[in-house]
């Protein structure tokens, strides 16, 4: 899972977003808890400005690890972002 994973923060540092999600998919595959590859999908999928589908992916990052900070300022940011709110 690890290869595809680093695999896939190359493509995102070449701003080659399909690929990485690609790489991202074949690492979840291979481990559905992989926090660096759910909190990547979700940074891939705010550069494509697809904001939904990140808050998504920080959400399940958020469940695999619930004290990481940076995950809860995505959300955050997110969240006022779209108009949403916590419950």
């Amino acid at each position: 899972a690890e290869g595809w994973n680093k695999r896939a923060t190359v493509k995102y540092l070449l701003n080659n977003c399909q690929d990485a999600l690609a790489d991202i998919s074949q690492t979840l595959k291979r481990e559905p808890r992989h926090f660096g590859a759910l909190s990547g999908k979700g940074l891939v999928h705010i550069r494509q400005e697809m904001l939904d589908d990140a808050l998504v992916a920080f959400e399940r990052a958020l469940r695999v690890s619930p004290q990481n900070p940076g995950t809860r300022a995505h959300l955050k940011a997110l969240k006022t972002l779209l108009g949403q709110r916590d419950i």
